[in-house]
């Protein structure tokens, strides 16, 4: 993924380039990013270069603001991905009518940066992992990247997906382990609930902390191996890090 930055203070591009690198790594995403001074330098490279990924504009620049680039890529791309970085909401009109995928409100926190990725069309060509699902009508699909846990409820199971209701269905938990164990980032914590780690805060001794704020107990059965697999994961997003490049 490629992603170009405008903005024309050096410090807070290199904050959310550090950002956007993080949270592509909890994605599991190549990342790469570029950042331009002005709004004339980054029309320039996307007329000349290979189009970005993402852009990603700071409203208020000395020249040509953030907004007028956005209306000069808009004519120049029309499907470009557009995202703003600003320090208050009252430009939300505008980028409103220039169809912005998102707007990130300063201080950039990976958090944020985090959502705006998540809010990206799938890429030519790719596909998006889905967790598949038996019911009575044929088969429920759901993003793997989106759930945040599932868990044993009422003889079915329960798929909690962040930012939306839980979705409950009757299919047994073991079919669901079954289902994810070839998915590393899919890890059981106690008897009947499963949490994605990309959606982890932390896990201490007895307890997984997701990032939602939710608390959820770890079963002493699993103690040791889910301290094992966190561990794994950490140095498995550490080198995605290391890897993405700035």
């Amino acid at each position: 993924m490629l992603i170009y930055i405008c903005d024309d203070q050096q410090e807070e591009a290199s904050v959310l380039q550090l950002c956007l690198t993080k949270a592509a790594a909890e994605l599991s995403v190549s990342c790469m990013t570029k950042v331009y001074c002005s709004g004339e330098a980054l029309i320039d490279a996307v007329e000349n270069e290979a189009a970005p990924s993402l852009v990603v504009l700071d409203v208020y620049m000395e020249g040509m603001s953030g907004i007028e680039t956005g209306r000069r890529l808009r004519s120049l791309r029309p499907d470009l991905p557009l995202a703003f970085l600003t320090t208050s909401r009252d430009f939300a009109v505008d980028a409103f009518e220039l169809n912005a995928l998102h707007y990130i409100v300063k201080p950039v926190t990976v958090e944020a940066a985090r959502a705006l990725l998540e809010r990206l069309p799938p890429r030519p060509g790719s596909t998006v992992k889905m967790l598949e699902l038996p019911v009575q009508d044929g088969t429920a699909q759901f993003p793997l990247a989106e759930i945040n846990r599932i868990i044993s409820k009422s003889r079915g199971v329960e798929i909690h997906i962040t930012g939306r209701s839980a979705a409950w269905l009757p299919c047994r938990f073991r079919e669901v382990e079954v289902r994810l164990s070839d998915e590393p980032d899919f890890l059981l914590i106690s008897r009947g609930c499963i949490v994605n780690l990309g959606h982890v805060q932390s896990i201490d001794f007895d307890t997984c902390c997701l990032k939602n704020g939710e608390q959820l107990p770890v079963s002493r059965r699993e103690r040791l191996n889910v301290q094992n697999r966190y561990s794994d994961f950490l140095f498995r997003r550490l080198d995605r890090m290391k890897g993405g490049g700035l």
